[in-house]
């Protein structure tokens, strides 16, 4: 059983490798084919041939595209993602890890309440499927979510800062009683969609054969429901959880900019507009990193709680 699982590991790793090689070369020729040339933006008003020249030479863009790539390579595989034109005394190391740090905090607190939230609601929705508290509580979170970031932000700001004063607008660390608000704008628009999944699952889960047979041997309400129905109806919900992972390293756009917050989303803003190439080209690759592995950590979590997909791995291998 580990022979095959330790196969079927290799084969995804070899694979995954493939992929991301295949997108930093098309994110690097992109990139480096676009008409803005990075060096011209950074100088602006103060364009000097000379000085612009110095400058490509610094960067390497004087190169041929396929030096250039292979220089980056090299220095990726080193844990070097290049330099920032737009900061010219700092490398994109040091640019990047403290945002992405700072968003992956508020976007782990994020995704723990909205599935938090969304879990516990969608089971209450199925039990009481049928009746009016169904759709009144999955109503509600949908009514949530259709509320645009940008119209809610503006609004929680002036309730709970300006007139009842409970928090300010600055930012003083993600622990801080201020991070409150920027936390729930962006967890609680993502609990409908949470509920209503598992409220999916629990209903198809409530039709199988071996509730039934549960029911027909007189298990109480109660064990039927925790151990038959909830636990089974969780195995669907791995992959939710596990695409939703690379997307606390994202943040969020417009609650980093309404609330000045030093995220990842406002840098990757930044670097976009500035033609920043190495700072674009390491957050894609960091992206298309972290889902191809989520991937591979999902069907690997699956062999582990469901023996019917073990089994498959197994057989697959032989």
């Amino acid at each position: 059983m580990s022979h095959g699982l330790g196969a079927y590991l290799i084969r995804r790793t070899f694979s995954a490798l493939l992929v991301l090689f295949a997108i930093s070369i098309l994110v690097f020729l992109i990139l480096r084919l676009t008409p803005t040339d990075p060096v011209e933006v950074l100088l602006g008003q103060k364009y000097d041939a000379e000085t612009a020249d110095v400058l490509r030479e610094k960067y390497g863009y004087a190169d041929s595209l396929p030096i250039q790539y292979v220089k980056y390579i090299g220095n990726l595989v080193q844990g070097d993602f290049g330099i920032s034109t737009r900061r010219l005394d700092f490398t994109a190391n040091e640019i990047v890890l403290p945002r992405l740090w700072v968003s992956a905090r508020i976007g782990f607190f994020a995704l723990l309440i909205a599935f938090g939230l969304g879990i516990p609601f969608g089971i209450y929705a199925a039990l009481n499927r049928g009746r009016n508290r169904d759709p009144a509580l999955i109503g509600s979170w949908l009514a949530i979510d259709a509320i645009p970031v940008f119209v809610s932000a503006p609004i929680i700001q002036w309730l709970f800062a300006l007139q009842l004063g409970w928090v300010d607008l600055s930012f003083e660390g993600v622990f801080h009683k201020n991070m409150i608000l920027p936390v729930l704008l962006i967890a609680l628009p993502g609990v409908a969609g949470i509920a209503r999944f598992m409220r999916a699952s629990i209903i198809q889960v409530m039709s199988e054969d071996y509730v039934r047979t549960a029911r027909a041997k007189g298990l109480r309400n109660q064990t039927i429901v925790l151990q038959h129905i909830t636990r089974n109806a969780l195995l669907p919900l791995l992959t939710v959880i596990g695409l939703s992972l690379p997307g606390i390293f994202a943040g969020s756009l417009f609650v980093e900019l309404f609330w000045g917050i030093p995220g990842i989303a406002r840098e990757s803003l930044d670097a976009i507009l500035a033609n920043d190439y190495d700072i674009i080209l390491g957050l894609v690759l960091f992206g298309s990193f972290l889902f191809v592995m989520v991937n591979i950590l999902i069907d690997v979590a699956y062999g582990f709680v469901d023996p019917r997909v073990r089994i498959g791995v197994v057989r697959s291998a032989v």
